[in-house]
């Protein structure tokens, strides 16, 4: 609890002595000691006072004091940032979506076009960022910084859905807002977003205020930090009468407003853009100033003259205070100014001010313009009909309108048969090559400035290492990932905003009903170092992301034993945005406490079983060794293919909480209670010591528990063993195949076997025709010599044939069959 001023409290001193104590709202919680925790609620809602509005308390004439000389001020602040709108107002123009962009030529039917540069790094930008700051599910998610429970847990996850509802849903603005301030964000380099409490809508609010309607001092070095800060509100009078009912500003006597309102160029650039134009003032359009700044009031009861935050709001048109607020909370003894108003940066640069597209590729998108237009103009004069006439040619008169496919006739001149002799077409050059290639340049520079250069992943193939592909992707888009990583940090002051404006006005906010159920209180939001952006700093785009869990899906496949596979493939499954990704997973069963019977049923169709603390762990034992060996139950051919090894593993649990029960229950026992607290340096020692001395009772106790289980478990492990390294069974689809191949395969051999048999008949037959012959022909010619008769001579007995060769038995190694 911080010391209270007694002059804040309020003390009364009384008649007789004794003093009157105000203490602001608190909560008390008693300890079991006597002695009380006492908490000071702070907010509007407990001490509406210190929040009030005190133009009503302050001096009239310190009040006309103050408006006049922060005028003046303002008016010194914008004059020395008028360069500054005008890069802003430059930049909306070369968009080309006003149809006024600066340059070009003037002759009639001069281009206008302008090249798309500027308004597609807009574009692109906005786009990217939207994706990655508020997704569809919410722009919130939870990180707990230290030791994490369940309460922690429950509380941040409270939070979060909370806001997620308040921001999507609640405030209805809040995304429109946020995506106007990405589109303009890369034209200003610096743009706002504000948050404040509605009273009448119950409920905060938001709004986008551009880098021209946030006035800073030419001394200010940082937004945060700068000495005064001021926002324009251009509202109309109804906005500016509901302030003042629900006393926002004070009741003052003002002059409606009727004149021409003031705007600047910047917004007039942006009106041309959005097609409208300021006629008349009948909606009471005026400017009223919202400063952050330091005072030194002396009739502010809190500081009494001391240098203090405050919020000042002037009315420009009756250059008068509306409203001056304390900008600090008050248990605050430091008087730490409260920021409502978030900076967005694109590209930080000396000075408050961030730099934007203009100031980067300002210079590129005028010459990209120019080059276009040169082009398109030198295109339109070679087409255009512009001629020379020859001086004195006496052709006067005829002046003809020659549309196209027709023809025209035309008197000339005595002695003249060519009409191209007395005039000529006008002679221009044609467009330029170079300067078509010098655009194509001025193209790609100006767009690798902002835009993530991803041309290179196409020339990466499916086996390059695994990361390659997300770190050309890192190094295409180094600028976009450090913008994305301030929008990441300008996000967390958000939500910082939304939480405190949650704990100062819970109670009083309008909830919706789908809030209901989620048990959320004012407390939960007294630290919000829980709930965080969940737009990752360090990802930047879904390619990156895509390149990520393809790495960790190839990781997967390579180590398969270190992941957990179901998942790494439903990650995959919600990147690649697939619905309803529960009915494609495999449903795995949560762990749950089952009986021994329940347990053996699970296992043996290839369910998981898992052993808790508090069962008897030698009965489930005993029960799933039975089963295991049973030969109509754990033996059974319809038993999983898994089922041994998932029961040895089920049973390493029983056995593990076993020794755990021993050893705890056989420490409990000698010190008198559970060992809690092991993590005391000076106990440490003392508590191994008892361990190791009770480990010797628990290895005897060890060895008669399971002495009569030896002989199960090692069968059972065996037979896990056998069942492992015989051959997997095959799918019948795939034992269909292998049957069909190796009929296929016999037949091939016997065919094989049948046309060697037939050769070899057919080669002996033609040896044994061929020795007839021979045979033949000797005792023919032997008969002629010796003039005796030709005597038939024995069939000669053929050279025996050729052994067949011996077929290897199937099945044989050296056979490869």
């Amino acid at each position: 609890m911080s010391e209270q001023n007694p002059d804040e409290i309020g003390i009364q001193e009384q008649e007789d002595g004794s003093a009157l104590v105000d203490l602001p709202e608190m909560e008390m919680e008693e300890q079991d000691d006597g002695s009380a925790i006492v908490t000071i609620e702070d907010g509007p809602e407990f001490n509406p006072e210190f929040y009030d509005n005190l133009a009503d308390t302050i001096d009239p004439s310190e009040l006309t004091t103050l408006a006049f000389r922060y005028l003046d001020l303002l008016e010194t602040d914008k004059e020395a940032r008028s360069l500054r709108d005008k890069q802003y107002e430059e930049g909306i123009r070369r968009t080309g979506m006003g149809n006024d962009a600066p340059g070009g030529a003037t002759f009639m039917g001069a281009s206008k076009v302008v090249h798309p540069a500027m308004a597609e790094g807009c574009v692109d930008f906005a786009s990217r960022a939207i994706k990655e700051m508020f997704p569809p599910d919410g722009p919130v998610k939870t990180k707990i910084l230290g030791k994490m429970d369940d309460l922690k847990s429950a509380k941040s996850e409270r939070k979060r859905d909370y806001l997620n509802w308040q921001i999507t849903d609640q405030i209805e603005e809040f995304k429109d807002e946020q995506e106007q301030l990405l589109t303009q964000l890369p034209l200003g380099g610096s743009q706002y977003f504000k948050l404040w409490f509605d009273e009448q809508k119950k409920r905060p609010c938001v709004e986008f205020l551009p880098i021209d309607r946030v006035i800073l001092p030419f001394a200010a070095t940082n937004f945060y930090t700068a000495q005064r800060a001021a926002e324009v509100h251009e509202i109309t009078q109804y906005e500016f009468e509901r302030r003042i009912r629900t006393g926002m500003y004070r009741d003052v006597n003002y002059v409606k407003a009727s004149g021409t309102l003031d705007q600047n160029k910047v917004e007039q650039a942006n009106n041309k853009i959005e097609g409208k134009q300021f006629e008349d003032n009948k909606d009471g359009l005026r400017k009223v100033y919202h400063i952050y700044c330091y005072l030194e009031l002396e009739d502010d009861k809190k500081t009494k003259g001391e240098y203090a935050p405050y919020i000042l709001m002037v009315d420009e048109l009756d250059n008068q205070v509306v409203g001056l607020y304390r900008n600090w909370e008050e248990v605050d003894k430091t008087r730490t100014k409260l920021d409502w108003v978030v900076e967005f940066k694109f590209i930080p640069w000396r000075g408050a001010y961030a730099i934007g597209l203009p100031h980067l590729i300002g210079g590129l998108s005028a010459a990209l313009t120019g080059a276009l237009r040169a082009l398109l103009d030198t295109a339109h004069i070679n087409n255009s009909a512009t001629m020379l006439k020859l001086k004195g040619a006496k052709i006067s008169g005829q002046s003809q309108q020659v549309d196209v496919t027709q023809i025209i006739e035309i008197e000339g001149a005595p002695g003249v048969q060519d009409i191209r002799q007395i005039a000529m077409p006008m002679p221009f050059n044609p467009p330029s090559p170079v300067l078509f290639e010098l655009l194509g340049w001025l193209d790609t520079a100006a767009k690798g400035v902002v835009t993530s250069s991803e041309e290179k992943i196409a020339d990466v193939t499916s086996n390059a290492p695994v990361g390659t592909t997300q770190a050309l992707i890192e190094q295409g888009a180094a600028v976009f990932s450090s913008i994305h990583a301030r929008m990441h940090d300008s996000q967390a002051r958000v939500l910082k905003i939304l939480c405190r404006l949650n704990r100062w006005h819970f109670d009083e906010m309008k909830k919706g009903d789908v809030v209901a159920d989620l048990e959320i209180t004012r407390e939960d939001f007294d630290k919000n170092t829980d709930v965080v952006p969940v737009s990752d700093p360090h990802i930047f785009s879904e390619t990156q992301r895509m390149a990520q869990n393809q790495a960790v899906l190839a990781l997967a496949e390579k180590h398969p034993e270190q992941f957990n596979i179901s998942a790494v493939l439903s990650r995959m499954l919600k990147q690649m945005k697939v619905p309803n990704i529960n009915e494609l997973m495999k449903d795995v069963p949560a762990p749950e406490q089952r009986t021994s019977a329940d347990e053996n049923a699970a296992l043996l169709i290839g369910q998981p079983a898992y052993a808790y603390l508090q069962q008897d762990h030698i009965a489930h034992i005993q029960d799933h060794l039975q089963f295991a060996l049973n030969p109509f139950l754990g033996q059974s051919p319809f038993a999983d293919p898994n089922y041994l090894n998932n029961l040895i593993e089920h049973l390493k649990q029983h056995m593990t909480l076993w020794y755990l029960n021993r050893s705890n229950g056989y420490v409990q026992d000698s010190v008198g209670k559970p060992v809690d607290d092991y993590d005391d340096p000076a106990l440490t020692a003392t508590i191994d010591k008892v361990y190791t001395t009770i480990g010797a009772h628990v290895m005897l106790d060890t060895q008669q528990v399971f002495g009569q289980f030896q002989q199960a478990i090692t069968q059972i492990i065996q037979m896990a063993q056998q069942r492992k390294n015989a051959p997997a069974a095959l799918p019948p689809d795939a034992q269909v195949v292998k049957d069909t191949n190796m009929a296929e395969t016999q037949r091939k051999t016997a065919k094989d076997q049948a046309d060697i048999k037939l050769a070899q008949d057919r080669l002996q037959k033609d040896m044994q025709e061929h020795l007839d012959d021979n045979q033949t022909k000797i005792a023919i010619e032997n008969a002629k010599l010796m003039h005796q008769p030709i005597q038939p001579m024995a069939p000669a007995q053929p050279p025996a044939a050729p052994a067949a060769p011996l077929m290897p038995p199937q099945g044989e190694p050296n056979g490869n069959v």
